[in-house]
């Protein structure tokens, strides 16, 4: 059994997001899920676990929330979820942001009665 760190709740919710590693170009990503305290990432970028980022996510039309994080987890894509994307990367928020957890709930609540899931 594997124990569940998170201390916030998290949702199952796509938003667009952008990563800013400090140098070079900024990277896309999409979120697949958050919370508070941590996002769930979908990217074709090369990260390190550790590595510290800025991650600017698209919360709705003229709103962008950016929070800082560290990644924690990195892991490619298995062939039967291999799209766009080629990596899952795990991270964690360097203070709790509120405003963007309350923002992914309701993305998540919107998209589960969109698409027939629970988020």
């Amino acid at each position: 059994m594997t124990e569940d760190r998170r201390i916030a709740p998290r949702h199952n919710a796509y938003l667009g997001a952008e990563l800013d590693l400090g140098e070079g170009p900024v990277r896309s990503a999409i979120t697949h899920d958050g919370s508070a305290t941590g996002l769930l990432l979908l990217t074709r970028a090369t990260l390190e676990v550790g590595q510290n980022l800025s991650i600017r996510c698209f919360v709705k039309e003229g709103h962008v929330i950016t929070v800082p994080g560290k990644v924690v987890r990195h892991e490619a894509l298995g062939p039967e979820e291999n799209s766009l994307w080629r990596s899952k990367v795990a991270i964690v928020m360097v203070a709790p942001h509120p405003e963007l957890a309350e923002h992914i709930a309701a993305v998540a609540e919107r998209q589960a009665q969109t698409y027939g899931k629970e988020g």
